[in-house]
Formats: C-alpha cells, structure tokens, sequence
C-alpha cells in the first residue's frame, strides 16, 4: 500500500459496478489528487491493484478471529457429547447472541477497515454513506486529516434501515450519524430534498454540497439487434421496455410484473438487469404470474459496459413506490442514464424525478403503486412511437445539456479545493468524466 495518499474513499460494497464511487474518485484524481480506495472483495480482482494513479484495496471481511470464532460454534454447537452443547446451541438461536455476534464481527471488520485507512495517512477521509462514517472519523481525528460523509442516500430514513435492521442496530446507526455528520469538515448530498431534510436532522452540520449522479456524456448508443435479442426482445416489431438497478421490494417491480400481463395483446417484452436484493421474491412472483413469455431477468454488468444494454431499449422505468422519505425524495441515476442514452421513461410521479419529466417532457408519468395505471402508460407509448421516439430526443439534449458528471465534477473540485484550503487544477472539460 502507498505510504501516503491524498484521499483515502472507504466503501461497504464492490466496486465493479459502482459508477459514483469511481467517477469521483477519478475526478479527485484529475485535479490532481492521489486516492486510496478500500471495498469490498471481488471474484478474480487482486486486493491491491492500481487504476493509473488511482490504488484500489479490497479488504476482505473474514478475519482470522472472526473464523475461529465460527468454527468454535460449529464445532461445540454440533457435538452431542459436549458439556455445553445446549447452551452452545442456545447461545447460536438466541437474538441477543445474535446481535452480539453481528457486532462483533461488524466491529472486526471496521477494526480491519480503520487499520488500512491509517495506514494511507490520507488528508482528507472520505466515507460513502453511513456504515463508512465511523471508520473515516476515526482515521481522520487520528491521523489529523479532514473528513467527508457522502450520504448517497438518507440512509436512516431508507427501506433497509426502517424494516430490515434490527433495532440494537438501528440505535447504533442513528447515534453515529446524529455524532459525526455535525463534525464533518464537508457533507455531500445527492437531491436537494435530501440535502434539505439533512440540514432539519443535524442544524450544525456543514450545508451539504449538493453532488449529482449524473452519468458523463456520450453520444446516444445505437440500439444492437444482438442485445435486444438476449434482452428477450426476440421476434421483431418489439417495443422493448428496460429496468436497470437493483430487484428489490418497494420498487413498484411486482406491480409491473403485474401490468405485463395486462400487456399481451401487444408487442412488448420487459428486460430486468441487476442485483437480485429480493431473495428471489421478484422473480418467484413473475412465475406466480406466469410473466414468464412477458418478462426476462439478467445479472448486472460492469458499469462501463451498461449504455450498451441501455441504447438498445426502447424506453426505461422507473417505478419507485412512496415506501419511505429515501425512496420520496430520491433522484436515481437511472433516470439520467435513460435520458443520455435517448430514452422516453415510465416513471413514478415523485417530486423530484416527476419535476425532470415535467420540465423536458421526455416521459410519461404513472402510479407505481397500480399495475393498471402503469400498463396504460406502457400501452400509451408504444401506440405512439413517434412521440415515444421525440420524448427520447427532448430526453437526451436535456441529458446533454443539463445532466452531465462535468457539472458534479465542478462541485466536487470547489469542496476539495475548500476543505484542504489550496488551490487545485481544474477537471477535465472531457466528455467522459
């Protein structure tokens, strides 16, 4: 590992297909900054390798104790013949042990994550989102650097926060954010929604600098027959209808399932791409709704390979339900990436996605909570191509003009250049980053 760096990001997740994280460290890194990123492990990716002047580490979560720990419960929970069986086997099914163990091994992994990130003796610690902000503060004070909280989402106000962590856990959360968001040198928010209910959580902290995920700019990618065929678009005239990001619940992608087979007396066919975060549920209903001939899902590509499948589609969706405040006020980077690759959107009418499509007419706006609602808006666009086609165009020259990284990029070098207090080059005005 380099001996020293000028910023040191921290995430909880791979970073294969993670645009933000590396389109800001490539920014950082071209106003002259060397960067540090820790992830996760990768299959077939070593865990230190360098991206030009950018090093990547992958710290991997098991650590030696961590297994020992697992193999003494394993070992004397499964021996019949031993003295503490039961109360082995007791301890392993209790939910207190559980969340003992949990943060134990949490605890390790943060320990393991905080030792790399000394060791970078960064300048400035720049953590994404909030299972990162109590590993960077700490390198920070420690190492007298400057910290940065990039809160990718209001995470305590998140889907995952309010129904899947369990409440220990949720105190712990809470606790880190209300301590260290105020303290941070700098804050960086996604939507202006955010950044606004931010600002009401925590009245002392920095005014959030509000960073886009914008995708970079590009030409319209040509639709590839071969992608719409392994998309499922198969026999053509087909209107091939995209969802990209990740399969999970609250997501109005059951109701979609459901308005597919609404569909059938039209061309259509509907392409899911990404992670499964459902546990199978999303493609276990669209069996349930024999979807099957209506609907395909593939596994998520690399990030730098997605506008290749995007330009290949003929509109996007987005569907987002009213689930919690995160998903109310979110601004997802799908959307941008549909308009730069010149498609109409299906989206849901939120505020902040439903001002986009308002103020370009590059879409057609439904209720994502109504399956009905969400077919007679596919069916609209596709007895329309022409309009669906100029939706797409009026989409694209406002991607174009309006939505592009440079713009993110600027904002992220005034932060920089104020939180070290010196002057820094400016960006590339490239197309790319």
């Amino acid at each position: 590992m380099k001996s020293h760096t000028d910023v040191c990001m921290v995430v909880m997740n791979q970073l294969w297909n993670d645009a933000r994280v590396k389109k800001e460290a490539q920014t950082l890194s071209d106003i002259g900054l060397s960067v540090t990123i820790i992830a996760q492990p990768e299959d077939d990716c070593p865990d230190s390798e360098d991206w030009g002047d950018i090093h990547v580490l992958r710290v991997r979560e098991a650590g030696s104790l961590k297994k020992s720990f697992r193999r003494m419960l394993d070992t004397y929970g499964g021996d019949k013949d031993c003295t503490g069986t039961g109360l082995i086997t007791a301890l392993r099914r209790n939910p207190v042990k559980r969340f003992l163990g949990d943060f134990f091994h949490s605890t390790l992994h943060q320990i393991r994550l905080l030792r790399h990130a000394l060791a970078t003796n960064a300048r400035v610690y720049h953590a994404h989102d909030l299972d990162t902000l109590a590993v960077c503060a700490a390198a920070a004070w420690i190492n007298n650097g400057k910290l940065v909280y990039d809160a990718h989402e209001l995470w305590l106000e998140s889907r995952r926060h309010l129904l899947e962590t369990s409440r220990p856990f949720m105190i712990l959360e809470k606790l880190t954010e209300s301590l260290l968001a105020p303290i941070a040198d700098a804050v960086i928010a996604v939507t202006p929604g955010r950044a606004d209910v931010m600002r009401e959580m925590y009245p002392t902290m920095a005014v959030p600098d509000l960073v886009v995920n914008y995708p970079p700019l590009a030409p319209a990618a040509p639709r590839q027959q071969d992608v719409r065929h392994k998309l499922g678009a198969g026999k053509e005239p087909c209107f091939l209808f995209l969802y990209q990001g990740i399969l999970g619940l609250h997501r109005g992608l059951e109701e979609l399932i459901d308005a597919s087979v609404l569909l059938r007396d039209i061309p259509v066919h509907i392409a899911f791409v990404g992670h499964d975060r459902s546990g199978g549920v999303i493609t276990q209903y669209a069996e349930e709704k024999n979807a099957g001939d209506m609907v395909t899902f593939h596994p998520p590509v690399p990030s730098e390979e997605l506008s290749e499948i995007t330009g290949s589609a003929d509109a996007g969706l987005l569907l987002f339900q009213d689930s919690c405040l995160n998903h109310t006020l979110s601004l997802p980077n799908k959307l941008f990436e549909y308009m730069m690759s010149g498609l109409p959107v299906i989206a849901c009418d939120l505020p902040e996605i439903s001002s986009v499509l308002h103020r370009h007419d590059c879409g057609i706006l439904v209720d994502a909570s109504d399956p009905s609602s969400i077919a007679k808006g596919m069916r609209q666009m596709v007895s329309d191509p022409a309009e669906a086609k100029a939706q797409g165009e009026r989409g694209y020259e406002a991607a174009s003009a309006n939505y592009i990284w440079n713009r993110s990029a600027s904002v992220l070098h005034e932060l920089y250049m104020r939180v070290l207090e010196e002057e820094l080059q400016s960006p590339s005005v490239g197309d790319t980053q």
